[in-house]
């Protein structure tokens, strides 16, 4: 298991699988994802021998652009 950060839509789909948050936020800079729509970064842990992901906590957009 590890700790990873995905990009969600309003409907619970992955748009972006990340490592970190950090690299999640820049992808939604960089492709202009708001959190208008309902989108999210999840955080949680992800077991590679299954492809499972188990949600521990969340961070909704807009957030804080990195300077």
């Amino acid at each position: 298991m590890r700790e990873v950060a995905l990009v969600v839509d309003e409907y619970g789909n992955e748009i972006f699988f990340g490592e970190t948050i950090g690299e999640c936020r820049r992808y939604c800079d960089e492709h202009h994802i708001t959190g208008e729509n309902g989108e999210y970064i999840a955080v949680g842990d992800f077991d590679d021998e299954t492809a499972s992901f188990e949600l521990f906590d969340y961070e909704s957009l807009p957030l804080t652009p990195i300077l």
